[in-house]
């Protein structure tokens, strides 16, 4: 799924408020600590991310600091702090991909894009995010998953510039790359 990101002085705080005030309650500084993750999924399924007048709403709200938030989004993978691209694209970078050779395609991506993992391209199409673990279709290695969708396996380094140039051009298909639903 893709997200449209409203630019930072854009955003409405008034959801996130509503949902703050309804279902995150703490009755002490642990049940706070406990809630940062969820109160932070929440925003970012508002917004497509975590904006910074989210973490600082969601922090004044449970009585925690700004940093206490910002550590826990930078150790999830999951959350993104800045506005993503038109599409994202979950990365496999696991073990079976490793070897079948995601690692060019990463290097391909930094070198090409200045892209890492988290992070979009110049010209916002694509935000990356590099899976460590395993997305489960370890027979496609290595595989990327587009908007939790489709998966596309056997990527090559030209394979995957193939995919990017679809993307640009809005049709979300590659000719050369197995697709699976």
């Amino acid at each position: 799924m893709a997200h449209s990101a409203p630019a930072s002085a854009d955003i409405d705080l008034e959801p996130l408020r509503a949902i703050l005030n309804e279902h995150f309650n703490p009755e002490n500084y642990q049940d706070s600590l406990e809630l940062i993750v969820q109160a932070c999924q929440e925003a970012q399924h508002i917004y497509g991310y975590v904006p910074k007048a989210a973490t600082e709403l969601i922090a004044e709200h449970l009585g925690v600091t700004t940093n206490r938030i910002y550590g826990l989004l930078t150790f999830y993978a999951d959350f993104l702090t800045a506005p993503p691209g038109k599409h994202t694209m979950l990365l496999c970078h696991g073990a079976a991909c490793y070897v079948g050779g995601s690692q060019k395609i990463v290097n391909y991506l930094d070198q090409q894009y200045d892209v890492d993992s988290g992070h979009t391209t110049r010209d916002g199409t694509l935000t990356v995010q590099y899976v460590n673990g395993c997305l489960g279709v370890c027979d496609l290695a290595p595989v990327a998953q587009l908007d939790h969708g489709p998966y596309y396996g056997h990527l090559t380094v030209e394979s995957f510039e193939e995919l990017l140039e679809s993307l640009r051009n809005d049709d979300g298909s590659s000719e050369d790359s197995d697709e699976t639903e």
